[in-house]
This record gives C-alpha cells, sequence and structure tokens, in this order.
C-alpha cells in the first residue's frame, strides 16, 4: 500500500470515529466545513502518530505531545471546540493494517 493509500485509510479511520461519536463530544452542531476541518485535522493527528506519510504543524505536534498549552495556544475556532474529540480520537482508535 503507498503512502496515499495509507493516507486514505487512516481519514476514513477518523471520518467512521467522528460519525459514531459527535454526539458525544458536542461537535453534531457544527457547519459541514467545521466537519470535513475536524476530519482533515484528525487525520493528520493520527498520521503524525503513526508516522505514516507526514508529520503535522504545530497544533497537530502539540496534540500527539499531549501539550495543552501548546494546543491552546496554537488552535484555531474550529480546534478549540475539537479538542475533546481529538483526544478521544488518538486514544480509542487503533492502528488499523496499513501494509
Amino acid at each position: 500500500m503507498d503512502r496515499q493509500e495509507q493516507i486514505h485509510v487512516v481519514k476514513e479511520t477518523v471520518k467512521d470515529y467522528f460519525n459514531e461519536n459527535e454526539q458525544f463530544t458536542g461537535l453534531h452542531e457544527l457547519s459541514p466545513s467545521e466537519k470535513t476541518h475536524i476530519i482533515s485535522i484528525g487525520t493528520s493527528i493520527l498520521c503524525t502518530k503513526w508516522r505514516v506519510g507526514y508529520e503535522g504543524g504545530g497544533f497537530v505536534q502539540s496534540v500527539v505531545n499531549n501539550d495543552l498549552s501548546g494546543a491552546i495556544s496554537r488552535a484555531d475556532e474550529t480546534n478549540i471546540k475539537a479538542l475533546k474529540f481529538y483526544c478521544q480520537l488518538m486514544y480509542n482508535v487503533g492502528k488499523p493494517i496499513l501494509d
């Protein structure tokens, strides 16, 4: 499986987790563009954590490194709303087989 396919698998994993849990994380009232942004950043978080493809930027690195102050200081308006989701995502989703 090439890098793009691996990233696609991770993105689908994030999308599924988001759809299954948005009611529990308070994210069900967001706009479609905010949901798309959260799925994209969630994908970057898991790709960074699992070393798939690329490393994320400062906000993503802060989340992966469990640096709350760094994450909050680097978060945009949508990512502030999604911090709980990102933490749940990182700790509740297992790495899929990406071979």
